[in-house]
């Protein structure tokens, strides 16, 4: 079996770059990860149509978007899945300046909290870690942080809370998604 490429954060700013898409590819992650993570149904196409209303209006995407979105939500479900917790954020590789990639990080914490809260109603019912989570990604999309130096503290500071939001989107997944329905046998053994 053929293993797709993963799509870069380049491959989709090219594709992204010759729309009229109101969205970043860090934001339109965001939006896939925080709809899975929330418990999207992942049997059928019903995110297409959460996701062309928060980026498109909800009009239809252009075949070749259509095409890289669905791989990216392929992607994203792949990873989730991944029981070596292979899920990672869609960001600029670390030769961005960090304010780049900072600014980048809270367009994904939106877009997370957008996605997830289109298909999560039932927030307040969820453990209290849970809750935090989701306080501290709505306060990481608020960050506007301006390095006036890139040193290993600013680097380190930024990785942690990269795994932060990324060991908190895992634990929605974990705690919101719906396992395929499997039918029970009707035979006895």
């Amino acid at each position: 079996m053929c293993k797709k490429s993963k799509l870069s954060f380049d491959d989709i700013t090219k594709i992204l770059s010759a729309t009229e898409l109101y969205t970043t590819p860090s934001e339109a992650h965001g939006i896939l990860s925080g709809l899975i993570a929330g418990g999207v149904s992942l049997e059928d196409q019903s995110w297409q149509t959460l996701f062309n209303d928060v980026v498109n209006e909800g009009m239809g995407l252009d075949l070749p978007v259509k095409k890289m979105i669905g791989s990216l939500y392929a992607q994203v479900i792949a990873q989730f899945r991944d029981d070596g917790l292979g899920f990672s954020l869609l960001l600029p590789e670390e030769k961005v300046p960090l304010d780049e990639r900072c600014e980048s990080m809270a367009k994904w914490a939106q877009g997370f909290l957008l996605g997830f809260g289109l298909v999560q109603q039932g927030l307040n019912l969820a453990s209290e870690e849970i809750q935090d989570i989701i306080r501290d990604i709505r306060d990481i999309s608020q960050l506007s942080l301006d390095f006036e130096k890139e040193d290993e503290a600013s680097e380190i500071a930024f990785a942690e809370i990269v795994e932060y939001l990324r060991m908190g989107a895992m634990l929605c997944f974990n705690t919101f998604s719906r396992a395929p329905h499997i039918p029970l046998s009707k035979t006895l053994h």
